[in-house]
């Protein structure tokens, strides 16, 4: 017996259509799409990988953001990339390499701070994300100390990647690929006459393909019990 010690398969925007109309009726087998129907799978692809977007955080798409503070300015722009959700952040001394925990906030705490142009060393951060960039706060404001020997790390979800040509890959680990084909399936299956009960069983089997998906590519930690007495 041999195997082939390769670990690097993947799968193409256009090949992971095709799988999804050989699935939801719309081909049939050694069929290949009309260009029509490639244009709109494509759509309803891009439509439903931004929809998994609100699924959580997974590991493949956490990434890192440094933003370098200016004196006198509370208030940043970051559109390349856009940040999606900040799940933490701290405040770096580029000096000595130490970190300070800094505390994320609502734009309502933000709001009901004191005065904003009061100028310190930032220890708190509000991230509003808008259609195509993200709003960043700090307070207090960057004075010129804190301009010079400190930094913004911001830990956060990104967006997936479009696909945008035929050949474009997901951005997903590759155990995803079958649930990607599945749920697109299921999308495109009312276009295709698909009859109810088929659909419903699509369904469930896309629902299921998923919820593996994500279980695997949530992050793994330690779990800790409390006990507490009363006196």
């Amino acid at each position: 017996m041999t195997i082939s010690s390769s670990y690097d398969f993947s799968t193409s925007r256009d090949e992971l259509i095709r799988g999804a109309l050989r699935l939801a009726g719309g081909i049939g087998e050694g069929e290949v799409p009309r260009t029509a129907q490639y244009t709109e799978a494509a759509e309803a692809l891009n439509m439903l990988v931004k929809s998994w977007q609100v699924d959580g955080m997974p590991l493949w798409v956490i990434s890192e953001y440094t933003l370098a503070l200016v004196s006198g300015t509370n208030t940043y722009t970051i559109s390349n990339p856009k940040l999606l959700k900040v799940i933490q952040a701290w405040n770096r001394n580029t000096t000595t390499n130490i970190d300070i925990p800094m505390r994320i906030i609502t734009r309502d705490e933000y709001n009901r701070l004191g005065n904003k142009t009061s100028s310190g060393n930032p220890i708190q951060v509000v991230c509003i994300p808008n259609r195509t960039d993200t709003t960043v706060k700090v307070f207090p404001t960057p004075n010129d100390n804190s301009e010079t020997y400190n930094e913004i790390h911001l830990v956060y979800q990104k967006p997936y990647s479009d696909f945008d040509s035929a050949t474009d890959e997901p951005e997903f680990p590759s155990e995803y690929f079958e649930a990607i084909k599945f749920n697109l399936a299921h999308r495109l299956s009312p276009e295709y006459g698909m009859t109810l009960n088929d659909r419903k069983q699509l369904l469930q089997e896309a629902i299921l393909l998923k919820t593996e998906a994500l279980g695997f590519g949530s992050e793994e930690g330690s779990l800790f019990f409390g006990v507490t007495r009363d006196y």
